[in-house]
């Protein structure tokens, strides 16, 4: 059976009927969400911080690191996981766009749960993704921070993670992405990830970005003007 009929009452009359009630049920989930959302407390400015680098420099760490310092409500998304997504031939959307999208998508919801810091994990592959990351997080204060290693460390931490193709593909990559890093200068900061105990690294990038570990402001370093 398809469509409406067979049914009691069925036919266009019907069918007219069922789309009113669907708008009518959609405006009032709207009116209730908007209400909702409405009630949502006035929060302190958001902050988010951004930690990039090549290859094995340690982001994901890092990143959890800093969340078992923070003493306000925060939030830590390593962002590869928001773009791991091969999308179909038809689709409008690349890998990179679907990123950014999931970011701007995601982040309300983390604001109505109260969030007020916001730890990201990424290599930045140029100035426009980090612009696009920017328009997913309007009115967040966004402090870039690139971690760096020696080519020796992030060799071993490579090893010792990866193997196979996956292993051939990072070794060969991460000489590369470092120079890109170096050459691009997306970052407000440098801080170095090498042999260091990762509760003193995530501590230097959050003096570095200007927070305290209660999430408030210090007095951190200028941050660099970006074009």
């Amino acid at each position: 059976m398809t469509g409406t009929k067979g049914l009691p009452g069925g036919g266009p009359g019907f069918a007219g009927g069922v789309l009113t009630s669907l708008l009518s049920a959609r405006s009032r989930i709207g009116i209730t969400l908007a209400s909702y959302r409405a009630r949502v407390p006035d929060l302190p400015a958001a902050r988010a911080i951004l930690l990039t680098g090549t290859v094995g420099s340690g982001k994901t760490a890092v990143t959890i690191a800093i969340g078992e310092l923070l003493q306000q409500p925060y939030a830590l998304v390593d962002l590869d996981w928001l773009g791991w997504v091969e999308p179909g031939p038809s689709s409008r959307f690349t890998q990179r766009s679907v990123l950014a999208e999931n970011l701007r998508l995601v982040w309300p919801t983390f604001r109505e749960a109260g969030v007020q810091r916001l730890v990201l994990a990424r290599y930045v592959e140029d100035r426009a993704q980090l612009d696009e990351f920017r328009a997913a997080l309007p009115g967040v204060e966004l402090c870039v921070v690139r971690l760096v290693a020696t080519q020796a460390v992030i060799e071993r931490r490579l090893r010792a993670r990866d193997s196979g193709a996956q292993l051939a593909e990072h070794l060969a990559e991460t000489a590369e992405f470092a120079a890109r890093g170096e050459a691009s200068a997306l970052e407000d900061a440098v801080v170095d990830n090498g042999d260091r105990p990762l509760a003193g690294v995530a501590a230097e990038v959050l003096a570095a970005a200007g927070w305290n570990a209660d999430g408030g402001l210090a007095s951190g370093p200028a941050r660099r003007e970006h074009a």
